[in-house]
């Protein structure tokens, strides 16, 4: 290996040593990069949840999804930090607590406003032999609970989103963080 081609080499490395660390910085400041088709893509501001914290509908939230939502049940689901061993999920809060969900398999209401895009996939897309499971009657919303609704980075990518409609409400306790977008 000549001498310019050891340069070149350790010049690549710093660059990497010193994006991951600018990464791991930013991150640790509470910005987060959404580049997943459920939300819309952008630079989001974090900020954890506190006791007493209002929730409001229409806030964009991380949070841990039950626990029978596992990796090794749905493979499309990746590996992560949450109790179920899956990564915390990024989603919009479209039901809060007293709100009337309507679901069926060709829709969901909350308090009878249709959402588009809203219909359940009988499997995964992704994963064909998944099948999903379903939500489907009406469920009033208690105390800590909240609908979570993945809106799409397109409106129409919403109906591919792994939402409440496939495993149903979302406890306060499983609330990371709420997102504040910043850009674009």
């Amino acid at each position: 290996m000549s001498a310019g081609t050891m340069r070149r080499f350790y010049v690549a490395m710093v660059m990497l040593v010193l994006i991951g660390m600018t990464a791991v910085t930013i991150r640790q400041m509470g910005w987060r990069l959404n580049l997943t088709e459920s939300e819309p893509l952008g630079l989001y501001r974090m900020e954890p949840l506190h006791p007493g914290s209002l929730i409001m509908r229409g806030s964009q939230v991380e949070f841990c999804p039950p626990d029978a939502v596992t990796p090794e049940r749905f493979p499309f689901y990746l590996r992560g930090n949450c109790p179920n061993g899956g990564m915390p999920m990024f989603k919009t809060v479209v039901g809060i607590p007293g709100d009337v969900i309507e679901v069926s398999h060709t829709e969901f209401k909350v308090n009878h406003r249709q959402f588009p895009y809203s219909g359940q996939m009988e499997r995964s897309r992704q994963y064909f032999w998944v099948v999903l499971p379903h939500q489907s009657g009406t469920i009033t919303l208690g105390p800590h609970q909240y609908w979570v609704y993945g809106s799409g980075a397109r409106p129409e990518q919403a109906a591919q989103s792994f939402d409440s409609r496939y495993w149903g409400a979302v406890d306060e306790s499983q609330i990371r963080q709420v997102a504040m977008r910043h850009l674009p």
